[in-house]
């Protein structure tokens, strides 16, 4: 169930989210907003990882800026070896993945018609 959030605040959350996993040396960034698609949530965030390590320590370092901006750290779904972890933060929920996994499961061709955030220079 979506928390109750109000857009703004989920929207700030996913740009945050997205500047933290590309501070991180996530790649290939993208926040997209589901909302018209999904009632269980408001943005994807979809972040490529360079391996299966850097998944689960961008997951992890992404539960901990959610604590620190919303007071919960949300939910990381996936095995630590997993090549895709998926982090519920229950408006915003980000899909780290290897450049294999991306490739396999195509997300961002099936979100295809999802807004994409502008995201900020990360700097």
């Amino acid at each position: 169930m979506k928390p109750t959030t109000t857009k703004e605040n989920a929207r700030a959350l996913a740009l945050q989210l997205a500047h933290e996993a590309f501070r991180l040396k996530g790649d290939n960034i993208r926040a997209l907003d589901v909302s018209d698609f999904l009632y269980i949530t408001d943005y994807f965030i979809i972040v490529t990882a360079q391996s299966m390590r850097q998944t689960k320590a961008l997951a992890e370092a992404l539960q901990t800026t959610a604590k620190e901006i919303t007071g919960n750290k949300g939910v990381v779904e996936g095995k630590a070896s997993s090549s895709w972890l998926l982090a519920d933060f229950g408006s915003v929920v980000v899909h780290v993945l290897t450049e294999e996994s991306r490739e396999f499961y195509d997300l961002d061709v099936l979100w295809d018609d999802a807004e994409e955030l502008e995201l900020p220079d990360a700097e």
